[in-house]
């Protein structure tokens, strides 16, 4: 422990990572962290971070399929960027976890509307049921959710726009389940 002024400010030097003489205290690069003689990390194995704050399995698939989207929606990421002039640019989240078991392909936070891209393992039975839960548990969470098939992501554009609208609309019309007023109380244009 420190005693007098003299060793305190060698102690605070050392702290800030400068290095003290005899005429005073001069600045030093400060070393990378494995040469400060701190444990250093092996590639692959697990820090102390992971395994404290360790992500969940859905978390971790949402990331992969942000990084690996189907080709519908990629295009229908490029058709968000693109409308008005890129109105919807950075207002939407791709792959979002909802209630911690399910992933949604596009989610807008502010108006809290989901949009689902469905290909052609939605029309199988257990995909089916699976949609039925998804559908209850968001509507649980106060999510309006927009269901597409890959072809209406591919096929008109004016038409796609008329059903994301629609969709905007009913997300901004209905009630907060939490205060029991519209999210934006004021009414939409006819």
């Amino acid at each position: 422990m420190p005693r007098s002024k003299a060793d305190w400010d060698a102690w605070f030097a050392r702290r800030e990572g400068k290095q003290t003489y005899s005429k005073g205290t001069k600045k030093v690069k400060k070393l990378p962290a494995t040469q400060t003689g701190r444990r250093a990390s092996v590639i692959g194995e697990r820090s102390y971070q992971e395994h404290v704050f360790q992500r969940s399995h859905i978390e971790k698939y949402a990331d992969y399929r942000r990084a690996n989207p189907t080709p519908a929606e990629a295009e229908f990421q490029r058709f968000l960027n693109e409308l008005n002039g890129g109105a919807l640019r950075r207002k939407f989240v791709r792959e979002h976890v909802i209630s911690g078991k399910w992933i949604v392909d596009f989610f807008f936070p502010d108006i809290r509307l989901a949009v689902e891209i469905d290909g052609s393992i939605h029309l199988t039975g257990i995909q089916k049921n699976k949609d039925k839960m998804k559908d209850a548990d968001a509507k649980r969470f106060d999510i309006t959710v927009l269901r597409l098939t890959n072809s209406e992501v591919a096929g008109n554009k004016q038409r796609l726009t008329v059903k994301l609208r629609e969709a905007w609309r009913s997300a901004l019309q209905r009630e907060n389940q939490i205060i029991g007023k519209p999210y934006y109380g004021q009414k939409l244009p006819e």
